[in-house]
């Protein structure tokens, strides 16, 4: 690499990484204070109406897909690639047109699952309290709509700290607070269902607000330096909405493929199973902290660099923020497979059941944080469609599998069905990668990954046979602990290269001006 394109790297690279910094403590929060609040609620309303809640929830959260119709992905490449050309006129077009879809879309989606509330709670989940449940949850579809359309805005303009304030922390805070409220003022089900409603309202005002502040020019107001209002743009719709149609596509799949297992569990088996399923997707979802971090913030990197024809400075990029992302989710992988039965205890007893499918879970997890930011490529490019295939073919399988497993295995055979589709998409990635754009997200350095990995299993296997499994949620914690310290002896141990001291001083410096109040 020439010494331009070595700056250029480590330019795009400091930038990653502190942008990642940022989405990281978010998610942390957002993660934690999610844990702290699904305990709670767990335990005040059990497995059995906590299931309720999770089929209208996740019942709303497929609506909003079609009601979004991949405006989010649309909005991260279009206003992204305009406001980077300096068309901030077409970017504010792109948010108008977005934004108005959206709206439409949620308020037919809400008279349409009103009407149908009956014959989805009764006809097809077999379960009489679903009914209030969805009449409620219906009223989240508009907000909820508006949020996502909105955080995805303030990713399009990279300000991730923003986007995780507004669809996460006032989102998560709200609902708990008058989830508490209505609990202890006799509601059970109905209090979380209209928490989360009225939560969704919040959020969807304060990521308005946020992005009002961070891009005034996509609402047509003056900037803070006094630039003039941006007029409208010319844009082709036909392009953004058959982009966002492939994202759409992308996204239901995906949906199916990680959200359907829910449905699925509630049509073949009681509300109990997917209470406690939903919290064993809670915990393997931490294996995603760092990926998701890292990833969001890269797309539009990737975006921006493919478009002036940097490939080599993209495959770079990839194979290092690749590296990181395994390093530091592989601790959490092995905390889960020493404490999981612990950690699930502290929802309550009857969740420790859900151990096994959490360890298979979080497997596929792992697989996935080693090629995701390949997926994060394609999108990006000239070869969205592949990623809308490989979620296609791998719902298709994922979808026979839950349909085939889970009346034989329950839990288990949902973690299992969404687990092999996890790891053959890919594997599919990996191969579309390759071919298509000449990247690989593996070097020689990789190998330091793949050490620390192995060497953890192995403590995981040591403990768990010969002292046991941590059972008190303070054990759990001190495992956790220790897990990420073997990791960074060992990183230590095997070297850390240039990129390495890059990253660590990006995010490190990050925290440490938010810490000093910067």
């Amino acid at each position: 690499m020439s010494e331009t394109g070595r700056s250029e790297y480590e330019g795009y690279l400091s930038r990653a990484t502190k942008e990642a910094g940022f989405t990281f403590s978010g998610r942390v929060f957002a993660l934690a204070f999610g844990f702290a609040a699904q305990a709670v609620i767990a335990r005040l309303l059990g497995a059995d109406l906590l299931g309720v809640y999770v089929i209208a929830w996740t019942v709303v959260m497929a609506v909003t897909i079609l009601t979004t119709f991949g405006f989010e992905g649309g909005f991260v490449r279009f206003i992204a690639m305009y406001v980077g050309q300096g068309k901030r006129g077409e970017a504010r077009s792109v948010l108008t047109f977005g934004i108005l879809f959206g709206t439409l879309a949620a308020v037919v989606a809400t008279v349409v699952v009103i009407l149908l509330r009956r014959p989805i709670a009764i006809g097809l989940f077999k379960e009489p309290r679903l009914e209030s449940a969805l009449l409620r949850m219906s009223f989240a579809i508009l907000p909820y709509t508006l949020t996502r359309l909105y955080a995805a805005g303030l990713r399009a303009l990279k300000d991730m700290r923003r986007s995780i304030l507004g669809s996460e922390f006032w989102f998560r805070i709200p609902r708990l607070v008058v989830f508490l409220a209505l609990f202890y003022a006799g509601m059970r089900v109905n209090a979380i269902v209209t928490a989360a409603v009225l939560a969704c309202a919040v959020s969807a005002v304060a990521t308005a607000r946020y992005l009002r502040r961070v891009g005034p020019f996509l609402f047509g107001r003056p900037g803070p330096d006094g630039e003039p209002p941006a007029a409208p743009g010319s844009i082709s719709r036909r392009e953004v909405f058959s982009y966002s149609g492939q994202m759409l596509s992308e996204t239901a799949t995906a949906f199916a493929l990680l959200e359907g297992g829910r449905l699925i569990l509630g049509y073949f088996l009681e509300s109990a199973s997917v209470g406690i399923y939903n919290i064993v997707v809670l915990l393997a979802m931490l294996a995603t902290l760092f990926t998701f971090s890292f990833n969001a913030i890269f797309s539009p990197i990737i975006a921006d660099v493919y478009h002036r024809g940097k490939t080599e400075l993209m495959g770079s990029l990839l194979v290092t923020i690749t590296r990181w992302i395994l390093l530091l989710t592989l601790p959490v992988y092995a905390w889960l497979l020493l404490a999981g039965e612990a950690v699930l205890g502290i929802f309550g007893a009857e969740f420790v059941a859900g151990y096994v499918a959490l360890a298979v879970l979080a497997t596929a997890q792992i697989v996935d944080s080693s090629a995701a930011s390949v997926a994060s490529c394609l999108a990006m490019t000239k070869y969205q469609r592949y990623n809308v295939w490989n979620t296609i073919a791998m719902a298709i399988v994922g979808v026979t599998l839950n349909v085939i497993l889970i009346p034989r295995m329950g839990i288990v055979g949902a973690a299992v069905a969404t687990s092999v589709s996890i790891v053959l998409v890919n594997v599919a990635r990996l191969v579309e990668g390759k071919a298509l754009l000449g990247v690989v997200p593996y070097d020689r350095s990789t190998l330091k990954s793949v050490a620390t990995g192995a060497v953890l299993l192995v403590l995981v296997w040591v403990v768990r046979r010969f002292w046991g499994a941590p059972d008190r949620w303070y054990e759990a914690a001190v495992a956790l602990v220790a897990c990420y310290a073997v990791a960074a002896g060992l990183t230590s141990l095997m070297g850390v290269s240039d990129e390495d001291r890059t990253v660590l001083s990006s995010v490190m410096g990050k925290f440490l001006r938010r810490d000093a109040g910067v």
